[in-house]
């Protein structure tokens, strides 16, 4: 399935893709020994919030989009139905709060 993306400026020159039916995300940098978002850890922190997701009832993927930095893409949990989006979106919110503490780069998405 393809989704629909929007690009997400960092500044003038830069961002990224999102997809309009994201409910949070991260950069991934790969595996590489001095990667800043390695793709492990990463793939652990957005697992975390579909595995919260799916016990509230909410099916979701996990779709990469492009960025304007070469080393880096990201990813994106974005929920399996359309009708699910408003709700996943603020159990997502809820999740990235209380786990501030214990995860490094899973953010909100805009």
């Amino acid at each position: 399935m393809t989704h629909k993306m929007k690009w997400i400026a960092t500044d003038g020159w830069r961002g990224y893709e999102q997809p309009i039916d994201a409910v949070a995300g991260s950069s991934d940098t790969g595996e590489w020994s001095d990667s800043p978002a390695p793709s492990h850890i990463v793939t652990k922190e957005l697992r975390g919030l579909q595995t919260y997701l799916k016990e509230h009832g909410m099916a979701s993927k996990i779709v990469s989009s492009r960025s304007g930095n070469g080393f880096m893409s990201k990813r994106w949990v974005v929920p399996a139905r359309a009708d699910d989006f408003s709700k996943a979106k603020l159990f997502a919110t809820k999740y990235l709060k209380a786990h501030d503490k214990d995860t490094s780069f899973i953010h909100s998405s805009d």
